[in-house]
Parts: C-alpha cells; sequence; structure tokens
C-alpha cells in the first residue's frame, strides 16, 4: 500500500510554514532597506545582520538539547505565538515614527535566539509528520515554501517601500498576523514524537552537547557537510549583503529591479521543487548532481552582478532552479542519516558552523565595501573562491564519505 503525503499532521505544518513564510519575507526585505536607507552604510548593515547571527551561535549550544527533550510541536507553536505578538508591537512602534538604529539591532539579535529555536525544533519535528517512503518528495515541497512567498512578496514589499509612507510598519504587521494564522493552524498537530529520554543530572544538557560534536568523530561525512555549508554561508552572507547596496547605489538600477532578481530566483526555486516532487532523482546519481550544481551556482553567482539587466534575471532564475536541487539532496539524505533521537544536537552544532562562516562572510564583506573603493561586484567575485575551494577540498577530495550519504535511497 502507497503511503500518502498529505496527511493531516504534514498538511499542517505545510501550510503553516508556508502562511508565517509569506509575512517573513516581506520582513526580511522590509528589514534590509529600512537599515541602509537610514544610515547608508554597508558596514553598519554587516552589523545588523551579524547581531542576529551572534545570539544563533549562543542559542544553539542549549537549544539543540533542548529540543531533543521537549515537544517540538510546543516549541513551535509557541515561538510564532509569541512572534505575531512582537512583530505588532514593531509595526505600531514604527507608526510612531520612532527609529534608532542600536534599538533595531537588538530587536535582530533578539530574533536570532527566537529563529534559531524554532528552526532547529521544525527541523526536527518535520521528518516525524512525513510517511514513509515520502522524505524525497516532502522536502521538495518544504523547498517552495520560502522561494513561493519570496517570489511573491519581495515586488509587494519594495513596492510598498518606495510608495506607501508607512509601507514598512505596514508589511510588520502583515508578518505579526500570519505568524498568529500559523501558530493556530499548528495547535492542531498530533504526532508522536521520538525524544530524548535520559534522565536528566546536574549539566546534562553539557554532555548532550558534547554527544552532538561526538558524532563526527564517527561520521566524517556529515562533519564534511557541515564545513562545506560553512563556506557557503560565508559566500552568500558576502553576496547577500552587497546586492542590495548595489542596487540601490546604482545610477541604472533600482530596488525595484532588485526585487525582481528574488522574484527570479524564487520562482526558479518553486519549478525546480515541483520537479523534485514529480520526479525522483536515481540514487546512485545524486552525489554527482549535487557537486555539479555546487560548481555550477558558485560560478553563476559571482558573475550575476556583471551581466545586462535580462541576463541577471535569466541567471537567477537559473541559481534558483539549480539550489533546490542542492537543498533537496542535503536536507533528505542527511536527515535521514542522522539518527531521530540526534537530530536536534547534529542540526544544532551544523547551524553553528553555519553561522560561523555567515558572520565572517558579512564582517568581511562590509568592511571591505565600507573601507576600500573596490567595485561591490569584485568583492562577490573574491568572495566566491572560498566556496570554490571547499567544493575541491570536502565534496570531491571526501567522495566516498559524501556518496555513503547522498546516493542513499530515501
Amino acid at each position: 500500500m502507497i503511503n500518502k503525503l498529505w496527511q493531516k499532521n504534514f498538511t499542517i505544518l505545510t501550510l503553516g510554514s508556508f502562511i508565517s513564510a509569506l509575512g517573513n519575507s516581506a520582513a526580511s526585505v522590509a528589514f534590509g532597506i529600512m537599515i541602509y536607507q537610514r544610515t547608508g552604510s554597508p558596514l553598519t548593515l554587516a552589523l545588523f545582520v551579524v547581531a542576529n547571527i551572534i545570539p544563533r551561535l549562543l542559542t544553539a549550544f542549549i537549544a539543540g538539547p533542548f529540543v531533543d527533550r521537549h515537544s517540538r510541536v510546543k516549541i513551535v507553536y509557541g515561538l510564532d505565538f509569541f512572534s505575531a505578538l512582537i512583530f505588532i508591537l514593531i509595526s505600531l512602534t514604527l507608526y510612531s515614527g520612532y527609529f534608532d538604529v542600536l534599538v533595531f539591532t537588538l530587536i535582530g539579535s533578539f530574533f536570532g535566539i527566537i529563529d534559531t529555536i524554532y528552526q532547529l525544533a521544525f527541523m526536527s519535528l518535520f521528518p516525524e509528520t512525513i510517511s514513509e517512503g515520502n522524505h524525497s518528495r516532502a522536502y521538495s515541497l518544504s523547498s517552495l515554501i520560502w522561494p513561493l512567498s519570496a517570489a511573491v512578496m519581495a515586488p509587494v514589499a519594495t513596492f510598498m517601500i518606495e510608495n506607501i509612507q508607512d509601507g514598512i510598519a505596514l508589511l510588520m504587521l502583515f508578518n505579526g498576523i500570519t505568524y498568529f494564522i500559523a501558530a493556530l493552524f499548528e495547535t492542531r498537530i498530533k504526532v508522536t514524537e521520538h525524544l530524548n529520554q535520559n534522565e536528566v543530572v546536574g549539566f546534562k544538557f553539557i554532555h548532550d552537547i558534547k554527544e552532538g560534536f561526538q558524532y563526527y568523530k564517527v561520521e566524517k561525512g556529515i562533519l564534511g557537510i557541515g564545513l562545506l555549508f560553512a563556506c557557503f554561508s560565508f559566500v552568500y552572507a558576502s553576496h547577500d549583503l552587497l546586492r542590495m547596496p548595489y542596487f540601490a547605489n546604482s545610477d541604472i538600477y533600482d530596488l525595484t529591479h532588485f526585487s525582481l532578481l528574488i522574484s527570479a530566483s524564487s520562482i526558479g526555486r518553486i519549478i525546480g521543487g515541483f520537479i523534485h516532487y514529480i520526479f525522483k532523482y536515481p540514487p546512485k546519481k545524486r552525489y554527482i548532481i549535487a557537486v555539479s550544481v555546487y560548481i555550477t551556482v558558485e560560478v553563476l553567482s559571482a558573475t550575476l552582478l556583471y551581466t545586462p539587466l535580462f541576463v541577471m534575471i535569466t541567471i537567477s532564475f537559473i541559481v534558483g532552479l539549480l539550489s533546490v536541487t542542492s537543498f533537496n539532496i542535503r536536507m533528505s539524505a542527511t536527515q535521514i542519516y542522522i539518527p531521530k533521537h540526534m537530530r536536534g544536537r547534529v542540526n544544532a552544532s551544523q547551524n553553528l558552523l553555519w553561522q560561523i562562516g555567515a558572520i565572517v562572510g558579512a564582517l568581511s564583506a562590509g568592511l571591505v565595501a565600507e573601507y576600500s573603493n573596490l567595485d561591490f561586484r569584485f568583492i562577490m567575485l573574491l568572495a566566491a573562491v572560498i566556496s570554490l575551494s571547499a567544493i575541491l577540498l570536502f565534496p570531491i577530495r571526501m567522495h566516498k564519505a559524501f556518496k555513503h550519504i547522498y546516493n542513499a535511497d530515501v
């Protein structure tokens, strides 16, 4: 008998995530533009980004063991209710005309903590809602959530920011409402959760954290994947930091053109997700497909801004299309490979590596952009040397370990 994918728990979690992602996409665009428009400083924008990331590093140490021991369902809907309240308050604050870069940077730091706990809980809960034999299709659908919301909301957000006086405040209010609706959906999830039942004695969470890192001693492939994506995070953070200011400072482009790139990439991801939903790559080909995608995406992303607008949009679409392949292969393979009772801790340690990469990438790009006369595009090109070198160092050099994980039939 074939198991259905769209069972109750999976449907609720997926729809709830999409609803909240609509508001989150709009708020993410609004926050970055607001900080840069008010300050005009790439370094200040970088510090804002880093302020959001650093708390994630500290939180992950405690959140991983916490998520492994407590109901992931309650964590997910509880944080969504809380986020709804906070974003409504942010909206009211912006309506009053108040703005202070330090205050909003601290708010960004606070949401770094909230999002870290939420993402660990979601990543650990999501596999529990998927019926047997449907993990590849499920992660294909999961990969659609953010790009679909970004494709819809990025143009809407930039239009509201440029044409409506209180556009940013309205976007924050919208985000609060979507969080609230998502939380209402998620309270109806009923799933048997596999939690860490070991007795807590003293500083047990420290032992739990050590277990997460000790897992790497026997699983070199998982460690290699973590280090590879730490390098990718370095480059993604550099590119994400400079791409919007490049359009904001351009004599021929504006933020509307910037939003077109976001939409094109998102549409590519959507189409790629549907392809993965319908077709399943042969297990023995997944490793070589992933490595080919890594190289192609890094080269295209690094050279994107050197091309005319139409070509930029086309490249953004292709990068989005291919990125879904990377996401699907990595997530479906690793989340099944990692033992259920270890997912929270291992995912936490993976996130730690990725966030360190993002911090170094954002600060490096911000400092170089602020204190040098280098073209933003050239800085992005230099950053890509890191990711291309990492592809040679990890998935290619460690091909046996990567193949063992990626080529599993999931």
